[in-house]
């Protein structure tokens, strides 16, 4: 139990000292000027910093060669990473720090059950610790995934009213490059837009068709339904069949938005159903028992 302890009280100095590597305090106001001026500043201060990005680095190094072991994890992980704008740096502190909170848990209940005592064996411990560790640090990837999902549905809903933004635009005799170029610059607060305007720009930059940038787009935040928008327009070739492509698709990008709030309506009313019936069989008991009481009571 002594070595549990020890072993606990190690893991969180531990803790404490990676974080505040990598996590260092901001630059004072001398230590920028310094830096501006290109004079030589405290080299302590210089290397606390260098360090500290270099353990970012390592983690996110850490967490990609992972990752990268598991083909169907790293599909997902990258696209999420990517579509939630979380940097990898970033999501590997959280999974390091995760992992260590989770198995800290169980030196400190060990010191508690010792405390009361309560004895418990090696074993038990160290089973714990792998256990929450592990939990722990699937925790991070879980929250990432339903961010990433959250986002998913708001891109392909903003990417239902570019679609239609650039059918009125084309039926309004505009030409289809200029509106695709219009219609992703009709909101400058949405994010979804803003992405497809880059794409579209990328497009421009490297003398690539609109839809190459889209399909790109698609493969970065692994979107299947702006892939199939894409070559859907590299298929049409004219205006007149892209336009009818992105009224189609607009279409299906709406049914499949009604539908998906459709379920959600229906999983919030199941959900639902069931305190109903508790509160339903707690009132009949409620109202039963006095009878069933004093029925009882006058067999005996």
């Amino acid at each position: 139990m002594i070595l549990v302890i020890l072993a606990g009280i190690g893991v969180g100095s531990g803790f404490v000292l990676v974080l505040r590597g990598l996590f260092p305090a901001p630059l004072t106001l001398r230590a920028a000027l310094d830096t501006l001026s290109g004079t030589r500043g405290d080299l302590s201060v210089d290397r606390f910093g260098e360090g500290a990005s270099g353990a970012r680095r390592l983690a996110a190094r850490a967490l990609e060669v992972n990752v990268a072991k598991i083909p169907r994890l790293a599909d997902m992980v990258v696209p999420d990473l990517a579509i939630t704008g979380i940097p990898s740096e970033t999501f590997a502190i959280k999974v390091i720090a995760y992992a260590v909170a989770m198995a800290l848990m169980v030196p400190l209940l060990a010191i508690a059950a010792a405390t009361a005592g309560i004895h418990v064996g090696l074993e038990v411990p160290v089973l714990g610790v792998l256990v929450l560790g592990v939990g722990g640090a699937a925790m991070p990837f879980v929250d990432l995934h339903t961010a990433a999902d959250r986002r998913r549905r708001h891109f392909l809903h903003s990417l239902a009213t570019y679609a239609s933004l650039v059918s009125m635009a084309m039926a309004g005799s505009m030409g289809w490059s200029s509106a695709l170029e219009a219609a992703s610059s009709v909101s400058t607060t949405d994010w979804a837009m803003d992405e497809i305007a880059q794409a579209l720009l990328w497009s421009q930059a490297y003398h690539r068709p609109p839809w190459e940038g889209l399909d790109r787009l698609a493969e970065r935040f692994a979107l299947p339904d702006l892939s199939d928008l894409a070559r859907s327009m590299a298929q049409a070739g004219e205006g007149a069949r892209i336009r009818d492509t992105l009224e189609t698709k607009a279409s299906s990008l709406r049914l499949t938005e009604t539908t998906a709030a459709e379920h959600d309506a229906q999983a919030v009313t199941q959900k639902m159903l069931l305190p109903g019936v508790l509160l339903m069989a707690g009132y009949g008991v409620l109202i039963f028992y006095p009878a069933l009481a004093s029925f009882t009571g006058s067999h005996l």
